[in-house]
């Protein structure tokens, strides 16, 4: 495409970038020297540096996108290939022959959607972000323009699904002017959220947002973490049910937990009371959830079907006297239990700690600079509760 540097010189950028040492200066001086245009230059440099985040951020995953162009804003923005892997499996389960995708972007959902072997229209407002949109997917249908003037007209509900990711960003930079700050109104989402709502009225809507974003009543729910960090709520109104979804990008898998809506839990009763002594006595084993069952409100559940205890206040942890292998949970060995303030002397022969303080309210740097100890990969305080009710654990990762 033109005004775009080609393969060729971004790989020799990279290349050059690598061996300098990252000593763009240089690199610049050199390719200019060879005679290509300078803006050329400054791009194939951007690409190369753009393209190896990408593929530290994406790992083996992001092997089908090594060639793509990016901007630094829309790498942000863009899903994970297995995320956007897992929309195009919700969407490719109905009766959908193809997918408009009315926020595009650089087109890491709308590539999912044609893998999928759905008719895929990619749609983005944004010019120059268009331009590389179409270079990316030259096998798609590339619409430039206002997603809300979309004419639903032109499509049959029954055989069309409509996906949509509204930007959530102001122009608003943090403090440390990385990023745009996130925006709560979901009416100034772009598009806004009645736009979506009203689409739904005729289409099947499948919208990614913010884990923290209620959906609208009777949609469905995929909460969705990958490698054990919540990035996101996948919903639509094609479907019903609430699912915690847990992306394994190392494995390239993942493992899904559905809500068992008529399910009766009763794990607040004995057995949590006895949980909790044999805790306290320094015996078993902590299981820390992953964060999309926790979001789901599924620990209950997991909890009820293994036979574990929920301990603490938030319902962020399990315990149990044996060691159990499970998808959903990192397991701790307890090794003790005592009192926060006794930290520095129960923690005396560890190399370090992590410590784990969601369940309480105490502050990690108020922790540290109590027990004096480095942050650690094995070891780890866990702080359970708050008041009266709070204690400290040691453990030591078993899985």
């Amino acid at each position: 495409m033109s005004n775009l540097p080609d393969q060729t010189l971004i790989r020799s950028a990279a290349r050059k970038l690598a061996i300098s040492g990252a000593q763009e200066i240089s690199v610049i001086t050199e390719l200019r020297s060879q005679g290509h245009d300078p803006e050329l230059v400054r791009m194939a440099i951007e690409q190369a540096q753009l393209r190896l985040k990408a593929a530290n951020a994406w790992g083996p995953s992001g092997s089908s996108r090594e060639k793509w162009f990016f901007t630094r804003d829309g790498l942000e923005q863009a899903s994970h290939p297995l995320v956007a892997q897992l929309h195009a499996d919700v969407i490719a389960q109905g009766d959908f022959t193809q997918v408009v995708d009315l926020t595009a972007g650089l087109g890491s959902d709308s590539a999912a959607f044609i893998e999928a072997g759905l008719g895929t229209t990619s749609v983005e407002q944004e010019v120059r972000t268009a331009k590389l949109l179409a270079a990316n997917l030259p096998n798609a249908q590339v619409i430039v323009g206002d997603c809300t003037e979309f004419d639903e007209h032109k499509w049959e509900p029954e055989t069309t699904a409509i996906f949509v990711d509204p930007a959530r960003r102001t122009g608003t930079r943090s403090p440390d002017g990385s990023r745009a700050l996130p925006e709560r109104d979901p009416q100034r989402w772009s598009p806004p959220l009645t736009f979506v709502t009203d689409l739904a009225d005729t289409f099947s809507v499948f919208m990614k947002a913010a884990p923290a974003f209620t959906p609208p009543e009777g949609w469905a729910s995929f909460i969705v973490s990958l490698d054990g960090s919540l990035i996101e709520i996948f919903t639509t109104n094609a479907a019903r049910g609430t699912y915690a979804v847990m992306i394994d990008s190392h494995n390239e898998s993942a493992h899904v937990i559905a809500r068992e809506e008529e399910t009766e839990h009763s794990i607040f009763s004995a057995p949590k009371a006895r949980g909790e002594n044999l805790l306290d006595e320094g015996k078993g084993f902590l299981y820390e959830l992953d964060p999309a069952i926790t979001r789901a409100e599924l620990s209950l559940q997991v909890a009820d079907e293994l036979g574990l205890t929920p301990v603490g206040e938030k319902g962020l942890w399990l315990y149990g006297l044996e060691s159990l292998s499970m998808n959903g949970a990192r397991s701790y060995q307890i090794h003790d239990t005592f009192d926060v303030k006794d930290i520095k002397a129960r923690t005396h022969h560890t190399p370090g700690i992590a410590l784990k303080t969601k369940d309480g309210r105490r502050e990690i740097k108020d922790l540290r600079k109590e027990c004096g100890k480095p942050d650690h990969n094995e070891w780890a305080v866990v702080i359970l509760g708050s008041g009266s009710s709070e204690k400290a654990v040691l453990v030591r990762r078993a899985s």
